[in-house]
Parts: structure tokens; sequence; C-alpha cells
């Protein structure tokens, strides 16, 4: 189970309760007039962040860890989630001499990391089993479960997800003394770095906003910037991972709309009606990826 790594700035809090009201986990209470996140409550979505219209709830940043620690080490790597063009539209193909520039050895691609765990999934979708396995690879919906459905634990698969699984591969072919850091739009995933299982897997997690931020600081102009490439190994199928569907896609895995063999969920109200039914016993489906 995940630390939160969500607090609130309480200068800012100016009591629009908005993030009480859309809280998914009903993780955040009123103390002395501020709203409070509960740590012991916190799934770690973000969700909070985005609804409060005064700034003032603050996630865990990384930043200056990565500026004056990591980046100063013998092999920095900068492993990168799929979805960066969305966040870089008009840079995307120079991306990765931009992180050069801000001095990483080598930027990855996370997506690799769902073509290595995506053989395992389509393992556990061939064996012949009644219990249904619900898709462990959001970190969010992993807490979730492990605080408000633990009858649903042992229905999550065993399988890492792809960030883990990128950065153990990292470190195996790279070296333990290598510091890989995430980059991507989850805030989550700085929770589940800190899961005592996957320890030292990941050396930071930084959001895209705070990659911008680094590359106005350091005044990396994408102008001046050449298109370059990642660094192999590149990602095959694993680059459609964090689509709707995308998991089945990687895992080769085939959605029988008749036989209801598969489940796509994806939404907060939706997560949590099909987390209860499962709960309830109302769903037989075999394999739910919920997103």
């Amino acid at each position: 189970m995940n630390a939160g790594i969500v607090t609130t700035i309480g200068q800012r809090c100016k009591r629009c309760y908005s993030c009480v009201r859309e809280c998914p986990a009903i993780a955040i209470r009123v103390v002395d007039g501020q709203a409070v996140v509960i740590e012991e409550r916190c799934i770690s979505c973000g969700h909070c962040v985005k609804v409060c219209s005064q700034n003032a709830k603050a996630v865990k940043n990384d930043l200056d860890f990565v500026k004056n620690e990591i980046i100063h080490s013998s092999k920095p790597i900068a492993m990168v989630a799929p979805s960066f063009p969305a966040s870089f539209p008009n840079d995307y193909s120079k991306i990765a001499s931009a992180l050069r520039k801000l001095g990483f050895v080598l930027i990855i691609e996370a997506a690799f990391g769902a073509d290595l765990i995506s053989n395992e999934y389509n393992v556990l979708h061939q064996k012949d089993r009644k219990e249904t396995i619900i898709s462990s690879s959001c970190p969010a919906i992993v807490n979730l479960i492990e605080k408000y459905y633990e009858e649903s634990v042992p229905k999550l698969a065993k399988v890492v997800s792809p960030m883990i699984a990128m950065g153990r591969y990292l470190k195996n072919n790279f070296g333990k003394d290598a510091k890989v850091v995430f980059v991507g739009p989850c805030v989550a995933k700085k929770s589940e770095i800190l899961d005592k299982e996957v320890d030292g897997e990941i050396d930071a997690v930084l959001t895209f906003k705070e990659l911008k931020d680094w590359f106005y600081e350091a005044n990396i102009n994408f102008d001046e910037l050449e298109e370059s490439n990642f660094d192999p190994p590149h990602a095959y199928i694993g680059k459609s991972f964090p689509l709707v569907g995308g998991l089945l896609k990687t895992a080769n895995i085939s959605e029988d709309v008749l036989e209801k063999d598969v489940i796509i969920v994806e939404g907060r109200t939706k997560v949590r009606e099909i987390l209860e039914e499962i709960s309830a016993g109302k769903i037989q489906s075999k394999f739910i990826d919920i997103l």
C-alpha cells in the first residue's frame, strides 16, 4: 500500500471545497476551514489537483532531487512515457535532444516495458480459471482496491507495471549504479515507486509539467535543437499500452464482445461501479482492464 503524495497549501485554500466534493476516495476533510488530505485514504490519483481552482494542492516534487543529485551521477537515465507527444505537440521529435541537453546519458521509451510484461498478461488470460483477473498497471487503481476493496486484492494480476519492468531491465543491463528517472503525465507514479516491493527500481518520477519547468529553468530552446531518436531498446506494440484497449493489444488478448470474457473500464464513476459489482460477485468476466 502506497503513501499519499498530495498535500494542501494552507494559505491558498479559499474554502471552495471543490476537492472535497470531487475526491473519488473521499480522502479530504475540512480541518479549521482548510481542506486537508487524509493520507491513509488518499489513492494518489491527483484529481484534487486538477479541480482546485486556487492551486492549493501540491504534489510531491522530485525536480530538485533530480537536478541536484541524480543528474550528477555517473549514469542518469530518462525513461519517458509514450504519451509525451501530447504534452510536447510541437517539439516531440526533439524531446530526446532536450533531455540529453539536461545531462541524461540515455533516453529510453517506457513503452518497451509494456512489451516486456505483455506475455505475462497473455499467460494469465489463457489459464483455465474461474477467478476474475484485474489489470494492475495503474497505481491509483491498485491503491483504490487495496484501501477500499480488500476482498478484490487477490484478483489483482501479479504483474508489475511497464515502468517497474523497464526500471528492472535498465538496472540489470546498465548496472545498479544507474539512476532511472521516469517522466510521464501521472502523479500516481510518484506513489508507486514508494512501494517497498519495488523499492529501488525507479529512483525518481517527474511529471511532464515538472520537466517543462526544468527546460525553462535551464533555458532549453527547442528551436536550437536537432531532432533525435530515443536510445534502444525501442518499443514495439507497447506504445499502444496507455490507450483504451492497449493492454489487450499489447498482450494479444482478443476482446470477445459476445462472450463478455474481457471488460475494459475507464472513468471514475464506471471504475467504482465495476469494483462494487466485482465485490458483490456479480462479475463473471475473466479479465478486467481498468484505466
